[in-house]
């Protein structure tokens, strides 16, 4: 049997091995850039879905903030209602309950002095009998 030449066979054999090599360094380069892809594409994902987060949590809170200001409106809009309505009946029923005020403020002050002038009548009394 005839003997195999080294020098020929090993050339060809690297030849294969180096396209091989550049073959293998090509897909491993493009896996790389897609599992980069696949992470950049992930975070920005990531991120709209906190970004969306966020737009809902700032429009809930301003929807919150409008509808206590809508609440608090429509409370002093009642209030106010209420206070004018007082007012339009009010003229006379005011008169009235300051005079009531009055004479009860008066009736306590006229009770006090009679006591009082009882007091003083009973110690004038005690000093003179005494």
């Amino acid at each position: 049997m005839a003997a195999k030449k080294k020098g020929r066979g090993t050339k060809r054999s690297t030849a294969k091995k180096a396209v091989k090599r550049a073959v293998v360094k090509k897909a491993v380069k493009k896996a790389a850039k897609r599992k980069v892809a696949k992470k950049a594409a992930k975070k920005a994902v990531k991120r709209a879905v906190v970004k969306k987060a966020a737009k809902k949590a700032v429009k809930r809170a301003v929807v919150k903030k409008a509808a206590r200001k809508a609440v608090k409106k429509a409370v002093v809009k009642k209030a106010a209602r209420r206070r004018v309505a007082k007012k339009s009946n009010s003229l006379v029923a005011r008169v009235k309950r300051v005079a009531t005020g009055v004479v009860e403020q008066a009736q306590t002050a006229v009770s006090q002095g009679v006591d009082a002038a009882k007091e003083l009548g009973e110690n004038i009394v005690d000093r003179v009998t005494g």
